[in-house]
């Protein structure tokens, strides 16, 4: 589903025990609801991260440099529309997993549920819960919310791209390199770019991530639902 990223196993079988507690009638329908309602909805959303992802491969790598140069315009158009999408895309499927872990333990929902929330809702009903290290901030989530705040606001790829010539041979590969800005909050005239030189290589490691990070957690989700043989938890 996901290739060549992550072979996101546990999501099968969680989908698996959810329907099978179904027909056994060990799962109560408004977690069986909550279930259908929000964990499709973070597939999909990967789905549509992943697609931006290749979109953006595609664009940096399949044109000519040269052609591209002629109407950069247009270019920086389309990248930056596959880019806005990836971080839509993914910080929607993280927001959407809280509510997906919250309904497996029947717990309320405000109106608003960001990833950070579900934390705090699972601590204050469930303090101790092994759960609680899931939920962790992980180490990378700083510097993609920034990007993906800064991208509701303005463009984060505006004006710099490097040619990367690859010799094989007597054969010579050009591509276009384009960095992220280490801060997209500063001036874009004093915007450094050393962190990340490199966006579709950024993207690509963050969809590797994002994908292992809710595959732990459906991993855990789904042996306490194998253990326990019904749900909620």
């Amino acid at each position: 589903m996901f290739s060549p990223y992550h072979r996101f196993s546990n999501c099968r079988k969680l989908e698996n025990i959810v329907n099978a507690l179904n027909t056994q009638g060990e799962i109560s329908q408004e977690v069986f609801r909550a279930f259908n309602r929000y964990h499709f909805a973070l597939i999909y959303k990967l789905k549509c991260a992943k697609s931006q992802v290749d979109n953006l491969d595609s664009l940096l790598s399949a044109a000519p440099p040269q052609e591209i140069l002629s109407d950069s315009s247009d270019f920086i158009f389309k990248v930056n529309m596959s880019l806005d999408g990836f971080f839509y895309f993914s910080g929607s499927a993280l927001d959407i997993l809280a509510r997906e872990v919250l309904s497996y333990f029947a717990l309320p929902l405000p109106t608003n549920v960001y990833f950070e929330k579900a934390r705090s809702i699972v601590s204050v009903n469930r303090p101790g819960d092994p759960i609680l290290n899931r939920l962790d901030n992980p180490s990378w989530k700083s510097d993609f919310s920034m990007y993906r705040n800064a991208l509701t606001h303005e463009l984060i790829i505006a004006r710099q791209f490097n040619i990367n010539v690859c010799m094989n041979g007597s054969t010579q590969r050009q591509t276009l390199i384009l960095p992220l800005p280490d801060d997209p909050r500063v001036d874009p005239d004093d915007r450094t770019f050393r962190k990340y030189p490199d966006v579709t290589d950024y993207c690509k490691s963050h969809m590797r991530r994002l994908l292992k990070f809710i595959n732990i957690i459906y991993g855990d989700i789904y042996t306490r639902t194998v253990s326990n043989s019904e749900l909620p938890l």
